[in-house]
């Protein structure tokens, strides 16, 4: 386990809501993580063992089982950025599950998890047996939790799972478990798992469009891989910032606030590389931009709001800044080249990377 691996923050910001809720001190929650709320905002990136600290801290504060299930709750598919739009998108449950496994780094968990068949379905199975014995209960019943209010979603209905397996070393009573899951629930199990019938793996996603899937998949991949052409460091970190929180664009002093310097320094270090700010922000955005448009049929008003603008008609014109075309223009183009009707794909005028 790479408790030094850098990740999206999404997960401290749920415990701390959850603290709030519970009357517990925010400031007990993040103490010996180096982390503060000022920093926890938009764009912010953390190291594994930071949320594992905070994950810590509020179980010392809040000793009652149960704390996991409050903080699951929590979350929504769109806790998950790009990869829930991904999943969303996806023909069926079993699907969005494969998604999810081949881009796990996107996916919040703070332990393994593994897919397994059982005879009529699959078995989802965290393994908490990398944590210490006080942060296993929490994180063990956050994710059977986050996945039952998730797949909820992807299936437009209530999920039930077939039957739910618990291995925490202090659990709540069955009765509590069965009230949250609305089905079998067996506590001194071998694993904390969540069984899904194949009958709801094969359900159809009412939201599923190909295209959509496969612009997003790619975009996902996008974020995994990182853009390796750019190869000043602190334009890479900005870059990763940027592109892992594409829906919410985080600004200058919110992707600063995520690398621990100012705003002030930020700008001036990437001024020393060649690589100023907006120049980076609309190089992501444009990358975004194309492939949304070019790799899916979502309208002007959705892709806009991808890529943290409030109206369409501002990424129209951002776009034809970039590019010289309107992006219903450069979409057509795109498709009648690819259709042989106009010579060779139109190459795109993106901001350079000087």
């Amino acid at each position: 386990m790479n408790w030094r691996e850098v990740r999206d923050a999404t997960n401290v910001r749920y415990l701390l809501s959850a603290a709030r809720q519970l009357g517990c001190s925010v400031e007990a929650c993040l103490q010996g993580s180096g982390l503060d709320e000022a920093m926890l905002g938009a764009g912010c990136r953390i190291q594994r063992w930071q949320e594992l600290a905070v994950i810590r801290n509020l179980v010392a504060l809040y000793r009652e089982p149960g704390l996991g299930i409050l903080v699951g709750g929590r979350y929504q598919l769109t806790s998950l950025g790009l990869l829930g739009y991904t999943m969303l998108a996806c023909r069926n449950l079993h699907e969005a599950l494969l998604v999810s496994t081949q881009f796990r780094e996107l996916t919040l968990s703070i332990c393994p998890v593994q897919v397994l068949p059982f005879d009529g379905g699959v078995r989802m199975s965290l393994d908490h047996s990398v944590l210490p014995q006080d942060a296993q209960d929490v994180v063990a019943e956050r994710g059977l939790a986050v996945w039952k209010r998730i797949f909820a979603e992807l299936l437009q209905r209530p999920f039930v799972p077939v039957r739910v397996e618990l291995a925490l070393l202090c659990p709540a009573p069955v009765e509590f478990y069965q009230s949250y899951f609305e089905c079998p629930v067996v506590i001194g199990a071998p694993c904390n798992a969540v069984l899904i019938a194949d009958a709801d793996l094969a359900s159809e996603l009412p939201l599923a469009n190909a295209l959509t899937r496969n612009a997003c998949a790619a975009l996902c991949r996008q974020l995994c891989d990182g853009l390796e052409d750019v190869v000043s460091p602190l334009a890479r970190q900005v870059l990763q910032v940027l592109i892992s929180h594409s829906g919410e664009m985080p600004r200058a002093v919110e992707v600063a606030a995520a690398l621990g310097m100012s705003e002030r320094s930020l700008h001036r270090r990437l001024a020393a590389e060649g690589q100023p700010f907006r120049q980076l922000d609309e190089r992501v955005r444009g990358r975004l931009a194309e492939r949304l448009l070019g790799d899916s049929d979502l309208g002007l008003d959705v892709i806009a709001a991808q890529l943290g603008y409030s109206e369409a008609a501002s990424f129209s014109r951002a776009f034809k800044r970039w590019t010289g075309l309107a992006p219903s223009h450069w979409r057509a183009a795109q498709r009648d080249a690819v259709l042989g009707l106009d010579g060779p794909p139109l190459e795109v005028s993106l901001p350079p990377n000087r």
